[in-house]
């Protein structure tokens, strides 16, 4: 049964979906693809038996007058939050973030150089363990305010719905310890909603296949490269696709007193 929760959830979006798509039948248009490079750091510290203090940056760069995936800075990420584990397999997490959006075109002296995009989010994971890997289901819902680079523009405000499925399966080992390589199968859909959404409420679909590797207890790394696409938000017949390189450090560090700190690694993002 708990499985089927966010599953509900997630068909539930895509029956919403279709039932504006609708309203405004036209033919969908594809963008050119873009590349970014997007560099992750996500750190976990215990302070108790059941309470972790999650603490994310993430630094992205995007292609820009010729220069593919780093031409041009995209954005940065503050993301923090406060995390209850309810159980061995479900936990929860809220707190805020503070993203920094950058101009679209350097040099542009009518568009502000940066901005700021701050969110509320709350996010619910359920983890399903098998013998030899871990399967996961995350919903996370974020409350954001945004705007874009022009002077003077106006704020607009969206909810963000977010389900995920991910895997992680070791490859040279029975299990995940220090020292295996791993494979992440990895698909999220997002959904937004809010005044601004008339046409748009297909935000982005993620497909991204990664590999890792489990260093220690404390430390793992990934890397892999996303396929995305999903609509613009002014016009829901427009399709941007992008390719992303994604690479992740994920450290796990015990806050308690060394009598009561347990080595060992959660393997989520």
């Amino acid at each position: 049964m708990r499985v089927k929760v966010p599953v509900l959830i997630v068909l539930l979006l895509m029956v919403a979906s279709a039932a504006h798509s609708q309203d405004a039948p036209r033919q969908r248009e594809f963008q050119d693809l873009r590349s970014l490079l997007w560099l992750g750091s996500y750190n976990q510290f215990r302070l108790g038996e059941k309470w972790f203090w999650r603490a994310e940056f993430h630094y992205r760069r995007g292609d820009h007058d010729g220069v593919p995936w780093v031409g041009r800075m995209n954005q940065i990420y503050n993301r923090h939050a406060i995390n209850y584990l309810v159980s061995p397999t479900f936990n929860i997490s809220a707190g805020v973030v503070l993203r920094l959006d950058f101009t679209p075109n350097p040099g542009d002296d009518d568009l502000e150089y940066v901005v700021p995009e701050p969110r509320f989010w709350h996010e619910y994971l359920w983890v399903v363990p098998w013998p030899r890997f871990q399967m996961y289901h995350r919903v996370r819902i974020e409350h954001r305010w945004s705007r874009n680079n022009d002077v003077d523009s106006d704020w607009i405000y969206r909810d963000r719905w977010r389900y995920k499925f991910f895997m992680k399966i070791p490859l040279n080992s029975m299990r995940l310890e220090p020292g295996t390589i791993f494979f992440n199968p990895d698909v999220e859909i997002l959904m937004h909603s809010g005044k601004p959404v008339i046409d748009s409420p297909f935000e982005d679909l993620r497909l991204y296949p990664s590999f890792g590797y489990i260093q220690s207890p404390r430390v793992t790394y990934t890397a892999g490269i996303m396929y995305t696409t999903g609509q613009a938000l002014s016009d829901g017949s427009i399709y941007r696709q992008r390719w992303v390189v994604r690479i992740n450090a994920y450290i796990n560090l015990d806050f308690r007193s060394e009598a009561k700190q347990v080595p060992s690694i959660r393997l989520s993002d």
